[in-house]
């Protein structure tokens, strides 16, 4: 099946992260501030001194008292205080400049510059600042422009007004001005609208009269902001108490703490050439953006994959005991799904050779498939797999114990220990991927390999009264696939349809590699006399987006049988079980789901959503803690009680705002995430070459 482009890639923003802290250069990791000098230097206020970057990307410092606040003059001169002396800094030349009785708040100015200070507004005159008037109101916050001078305390807004200059004070008691706690104030030099950072979200005044904040412009955020900054590109910069959100193109962007800022709370965040940094009680983060295409993104995921996840044998999965989120100190995870973990890779592997016929996509798929043929091997019984092996030296290896359900086994040969109690996920996985591999990458000798593995595979399970059998004899808890059990145990309602789909998976998969009509005929059996093909045409059960094992398992299995499958008549019924599962799931923006329901139907879908995920996919895999439930406006559930379940989002945030999993994860999560791990990026492979393949994604 080959479709017409859909959607034509280009280069995109990828946002790449460093972290800074005392352990690689900070005087203090408690960021105040941070300036941009005209060079591109980087200024950072710390309660230890001054830090500033480097021509060669390391941090040089100046030791003085906490650094306030900070300032970069149009001359390309940063000016930064400590609370009562200024400092100028040019170049990586730092002078002190002069000190004052009183505290000193914040710089501002365009062509001019002042300095607001406990007592008096200053201006700077030949190379000094001069006192300009006094400061009456006790303000703490300032904003100019050439012609308007405003100061803020936390309940009033000075402006000063007249020929004789004066401040004139609007506060909410006596004005239209809104009740709120003022943090920060900043002009948008072009147009002259004062911005306001408050406890109640971001505002604007027209410096008349009148107020707006998110209930008249929802693109303001409602979280409490802390500082206020203006792009050159017209992006807002605004540093929060749910980390920093951007306000570009209409609409307002959330990059919360921990991948994009050390903490949730942002005391100030610029915008640098190509990035932004982010300063906390933490530490600081620089953000920089590399224009990158879908493709070489995929390159980028490939090469990570095979750097850093590929385990003895071929097999990937995800790392673990990763120290301090740095990925370099992560190993390769031991999981009880190796099997499909590594065959979901295999498969993405699949469809990139299809597309490209790259070799090194299939080395590297041809490596992993034999190391899934090892499992169909290691157990010595015919048509029985493991769901994993481990080998001496290998963390657990030699303690075989039965625990959590957990069944490792030594291998008959000597050679490893493998782990029983094989699922339903892990035929799942096989058949997807040996079947990809069969048709895009087997020569002659390994179609024959994956033809005999798949029809032992089928035949136990047929033997077996449609169960997989353990070494033991006795069936494992989740491989039924049994009319009996399926269609007539009440007990087996939930997995009812999804099984029914995975049998006829299988089936279909056998008698495409073999063409022993056996197969088809029991595929036809179970799917009319059984019904096993209207199970499947509603296969999705709600369960209050609770269970996403079976939403992963699902749309693997419909994106193989409706590969292979051309039957109109049958093909009608999974497209209905296709339909209804991806409307279910369709909050949850699922790139893989969006993608396959694209590739297989002429329907309308949220394919801008899915590409948009591919883009904003962060190239940080590593499961870093996420904190989203301090913005506003989230809409949370409750259904999720009626299952043992803790309450959670009603639509999953933008990929990029939350912890990296696989499919079978719960992507509603507002707040999750360790540290400790790192996630495959094969959740972006695979949508984006299966994308690829059907034409949904052109480049």
């Amino acid at each position: 099946m080959k479709r017409k482009g859909f959607y034509k890639s280009g280069k995109y923003p990828q946002r790449i992260c460093d972290y800074f802290t005392v352990g690689n250069g900070l005087l203090s990791n408690k960021a105040n501030c941070l300036a941009g000098g005209a060079d591109g230097t980087v200024y950072i206020g710390t309660d230890g001194g001054l830090n500033y970057t480097k021509a060669d990307g390391s941090i040089g410092s100046f030791k003085c008292d906490a650094v306030k606040t900070a300032y970069s003059a149009k001359d390309g001169t940063v000016y930064f205080a400590t609370t009562n002396t200024v400092y100028a800094a040019k170049s990586e030349e730092i002078t002190e400049l002069q000190s004052f009785e009183g505290k000193l708040f914040e710089f501002s100015g365009i062509d001019e510059i002042y300095l607001l200070a406990e007592n008096a507004l200053y201006k700077l005159e030949n190379g000094k600042f001069e006192r300009f008037f006094h400061n009456e109101a006790a303000a703490t916050n300032l904003a100019c422009t050439n012609n308007k001078i405003t100061a803020s305390n936390s309940k009033t807004l000075n402006i000063v007004n007249g020929k004789r200059k004066h401040w004139m004070s609007i506060f909410p008691e006596h004005s239209t001005m809104p009740d709120f706690k003022i943090n920060c104030i900043a002009f948008d030099e072009t147009l002259g609208f004062l911005w306001l950072g408050t406890d109640k979200g971001a505002y604007i005044f027209d410096c008349k009269n009148n107020w707006f904040g998110h209930s008249q412009i929802d693109a303001l955020p409602e979280e409490e902001i802390y500082r206020i900054r203006f792009a050159d590109d017209g992006r807002v910069i605004l540093s929060s108490e749910a980390g920093l959100i951007i306000v570009n193109n209409g609409s307002r962007k959330y990059l919360p703490a921990t991948r994009w800022a050390m903490e949730k709370d942002i005391n100030d965040a610029i915008a640098v050439g190509d990035s932004i940094w982010t300063a906390t009680n933490s530490g600081v983060t620089k953000i920089t953006e590399k224009e990158m295409t879908l493709r070489e993104k995929a390159d980028y995921c490939f090469n990570l994959v095979e750097e850093k996840y590929v385990r003895t044998l071929g097999y990937v999965t995800g790392l673990g005991n990763i120290e301090n989120c740095d990925i370099n100190t992560g190993k390769p995870n031991i999981t009880d799904n190796d099997g499909l973990w590594t065959q979901i890779y295999i498969g993405s592997l699949a469809y990139a050779y299809a597309v490209t016929k790259d070799e090194k996509f299939l080395e590297a798929a041809r490596r992993s498939m034999k190391a899934m043929g090892y499992l169909t091997k290691i157990t010595g019984v015919k048509g029985f797999t493991a769901r994993a092996v481990r080998f001496e030296g290998e963390p657990g290896y030699g303690t075989v114990v039965k625990r959590d359900g957990s069944e490792w086994h030594p291998a008959p040969n000597g050679e490893c220990e493998w782990l029983g109690e094989t699922s339903s996920d892990e035929m799942t996985g096989h058949f997807f991927g040996f079947s990809l591999y069969y048709d895009f990458c087997a020569n002659d000798e390994e179609k024959e390999y994956i033809k005999e593995i798949i029809c032992d595979i089928v035949d136990h399970i047929l033997e077996n009264n449609y169960r997989l059998c353990d070494v033991d004899g006795l069936p494992t808890t989740w491989a039924i696939w049994d009319p009996e059990q399926l269609n007539r145990n009440s007990m087996w309602l939930w997995e009812k349809c999804i099984n029914s789909l995975e049998m006829l998976t299988f089936l279909e998969v056998a008698y495409h590699v073999s063409g022993d009509e056996k197969y088809r005929n029991e595929f036809l059996r179970l799917a009319i006399d059984e019904h096993y093909l209207l199970n499947a045409a509603q296969h999705k059960k709600d369960d209050g987006h609770t269970c996403h094992i079976d939403d992963n398992l699902g749309f693997l299995c419909t994106a193989t049988i409706l590969r292979l499958e051309n039957d109109s008549a049958i093909r009608k019924y999974l497209l209905m079980g296709m339909k209804h599962h991806w409307e279910y799931e369709r909050p949850e923006h699922s790139v893989l789901y969006n993608i396959i329901y694209t590739a297989f139907t002429d329907d309308v879908t949220d394919l801008d959503y899915a590409i948009k995920t591919l883009y904003d996919y962060p190239l940080d895999f590593v499961n870093r803690p996420l904190f989203n439930s301090s913005r506003k406006g989230l809409v949370y559930d409750t259904e999720q009680e009626r299952w043992g379940e803790r309450p959670q989002l009603k639509e999953a945030l933008d990929i990029d705002a939350r912890v990296v999993h696989n499919y079978d994860s719960n992507p509603f999560r507002a707040d999750e995430g360790h540290g400790k791990s790192a996630c495959s990026p094969t959740p972006f492979l695979l949508p984006y070459w299966l994308g690829r393949y059907y034409g949904v994604i052109e480049e």
